[in-house]
């Protein structure tokens, strides 16, 4: 295993998440998945922090996910509207900042919209052929979690039987993805429950009496309340803060830059009283706080707000955050061009929202000490994402029983990760490749030289014909 530190502790990687390092950091293609809580999020940050800035671009679907792995949105990498309707389109032109492009890291790959997947990765492949280089892609998440967001009658209609999903695309295929599954959870510390949440993950209805009996019998005080649809949401937030003495103090954003709303990572507009129930949405630089960590208000001011995180004596004061928004543009560095992360916006506000209730879709990715769940199923993944918020049973209050027909899982795909294990197995029990004898085209200045006098280009040049050889081994 591989130390690492992280807070001052140091942490171990497990075996799963330094395969899935080695094999990104090597070059490959990696698809990397696993139970909510496995350290996806986790091993991304290690290998952003490694893979060379100069030609790594990191983006997610969403304004949200982006700003929180500091990237950039797949429609900003692209240069799309948000608003532009793409299904039935194809890209016509490559982004002049694609020209140094080497690997492409997509998060929340699960809420990538397939129209959008098949636009991202023709524009990559375009992209290879004008400046004639590989172009490695990297996607993370779960597909068992939420589903890409449609609006409208009609987009349901177009995407229905699972077209939707990234996966069910040519596309995704062409790719050739070495799948990385995580199966060691590491958010929770209960062995059942982490079984538990499996079995609802796959739509097994096997562990609902575990869930319904040993889930916390009363509403948990002070615990967020995670619900369905927006309108409940802000329901239970207005209603709970109404009931407080005092008066409200309002907190303006400032905005500089161009910034879309879906950069936007908190409301512009932020109501207050003292003794409100707040969550923080960001990580403070000092630790004092993390996203998902709740406080109650204990004294509001023009400039700064003062919290008590709870389940502890700590009051702290909270000023606004700074979220910087990033695009990656190509610069002249040193008589060359270099691909940059730069900054093109700054959103500055409180880090933190009414924090009584939160809908399941806002929740995802987020962990909080307690919470009150009211159960559904009317989305595929809906009820996992809930139930998956806390790291132990106890720590848990279902506002109502969990029926079978909450736990939904689409089959599609549960049928694309069976393929997965497939996939693993028959890797596993085939693995006597034969002795192959292949000629590298020569790339160096001399027909012998130590690898140790390689340049960089040398280097790279030689991993990437080692992968494409391996690859098409490995596949054949």
């Amino acid at each position: 295993m591989c130390s690492v530190i992280k807070k001052g502790y140091i942490m171990e990687l497990t075996a799963e998440q330094q395969k899935a390092k080695d094999l990104i950091l090597n070059g490959t293609n990696v698809f990397l998945t696993g139970d909510a809580g496995t350290g996806k999020s986790y091993i991304l940050k290690q290998v952003i922090n490694t893979l060379p800035p100069d030609d790594t671009v990191v983006c997610a679907p969403t304004g949200v996910a982006a700003v929180n792995i500091h990237g950039i949105t797949i429609h900003r990498l692209l240069e799309l509207n948000p608003d532009k309707d793409i299904i039935n389109l194809h890209p016509e032109h490559v982004p002049k900042k694609m020209e140094k492009i080497k690997t492409v890291i997509v998060d929340e790959i699960s809420m990538c919209r397939s129209d959008l997947f098949i636009w991202l990765s023709e524009t990559l492949k375009l992209a290879e052929n004008k400046y004639k280089h590989p172009i490695q892609l990297v996607v993370v998440g779960d597909f068992y979690q939420l589903p890409p967001v449609l609006a409208t009658l009609a987009e349901k209609e177009y995407f229905a039987n699972g077209k939707v999903y990234a996966f069910k695309t040519a596309e995704w295929k062409s790719w050739h993805f070495k799948p990385v599954v995580l199966h060691q959870v590491i958010r929770q510390t209960n062995n059942e429950f982490s079984k538990a949440l499996t079995s609802i993950r796959e739509g097994n209805t096997k562990y609902i009496h575990y869930l319904n009996s040993k889930s916390a019998k009363n509403p948990i005080n002070k615990a967020i309340t995670v619900v369905s649809t927006n309108k409940e949401a802000n329901t239970i937030n207005l209603k709970k803060v109404n009931s407080l003495q005092g008066n409200w103090k309002i907190y303006n954003s400032q905005v500089s830059g161009k910034i879309n709303d879906q950069d936007k990572p908190t409301p512009d507009r932020i109501k207050l009283k003292v003794g409100a129930l707040v969550v923080f949405t960001a990580n403070a630089s000092d630790n004092t706080y993390t996203n998902g960590t709740l406080a109650t208000v204990t004294q509001l001011n023009t400039d700064y707000i003062k919290v008590k995180i709870e389940n502890s004596s700590e009051e702290i004061t909270v000023f606004p955050f700074n979220w910087t928004i990033y695009d990656y543009r190509l610069v002249k560095e040193d008589n060359r061009r270099k691909l940059k992360k730069v900054q093109i916006g700054e959103y500055q506000q409180l880090p933190v929202k009414l924090g009584y209730a939160i809908t399941i879709h806002k929740s995802q990715g987020q962990t909080y000490p307690a919470a009150n769940i009211a159960p559904a199923g009317w989305l595929s993944g809906l009820l996992y994402v809930a139930l998956s918020r806390v790291k132990d049973i106890n720590q848990l209050h279902l506002l109502h029983k969990i029926e079978p027909n909450m736990v939904n899982a689409d089959p599609n795909v549960i049928n694309f990760y069976k393929h997965l294990q497939q996939y693993k197995d028959s890797h596993i029990h085939n693995c006597n490749f034969k002795t192959t004898v292949i000629q590298i085209p020569i790339v160096l200045k001399s027909d012998t030289k130590e690898i140790r006098h390689f340049n960089n280009n040398q280097i790279k040049q030689l991993q990437n014909l080692i992968h494409t050889f391996v690859q098409e081994q490995y596949e054949a």
